[in-house]
């Protein structure tokens, strides 16, 4: 079985050094998101990117399977009076959206973490509009004292290499900090 972030650790999501290493704003500017953009944030935690992009895009879908990180989200979202982030407990291998509801879907360090990655992949497939775009973000395949264990880490390459196999086509790949690296693919 494949390793799960525990939500009894959701305060290291929110950890304001997190932003100095995988900064939101940067990250977003790479999606040329505009104010008409329908984002859905796969495994959104507890709004690390939903929050940001929010203020950026007419409609933000934060979707993740713990109904704990949910539960923070929407205590940020009432505090903050944010009213485009719509919360939505979603499956591992099925996201509960409409087809073609969304012009971009974003995965921060959840990659790794799918026990099925082709029906997930198929999934986003079917929500993406026609060119919409996927942005997987996740942990570089070295040794670290914190993240997921080394053996549960994905390479680039394999990463691209299943997407690519399941209809997408790369348009960005970079590094983002020290520890992670970011791929943008094309449907």
């Amino acid at each position: 079985m494949v390793h799960k972030f525990d939500a009894k650790k959701a305060g290291i999501l929110d950890d304001p050094e997190r932003v100095k290493i995988l900064d939101p704003d940067r990250i977003l500017d790479k999606l040329k998101i505009t104010e008409n953009t329908v984002i859905a944030d796969l495994g959104c935690g507890t709004g690390f990117f939903s929050i940001p992009a929010a203020k950026r895009v007419k409609k933000v879908f934060a979707l993740d399977i713990q109904q704990e990180m949910l539960e923070i989200l929407r205590k940020k979202i009432k505090k903050e009076k944010i009213t485009n982030i719509e919360v939505i407990l979603s499956g591992e291998s099925s996201i509960p959206l409409s087809d073609k509801s969304v012009d971009t879907l974003l995965m921060a360090n959840v990659f790794h973490e799918l026990e099925d990655k082709l029906s997930l992949l198929k999934e986003v497939n079917r929500v993406l509009k026609v060119n919409g775009r996927l942005m997987i973000i996740d942990w570089k395949k070295m040794e670290m004292d914190f993240g997921p264990p080394l053996q549960e880490r994905l390479d680039e390459k394999e990463v691209i290499d299943t997407c690519y196999g399941n209809g997408f086509m790369l348009l960005e790949r970079s590094n983002i900090g020290p520890y992670n690296y970011l791929l943008i693919f094309e449907l």
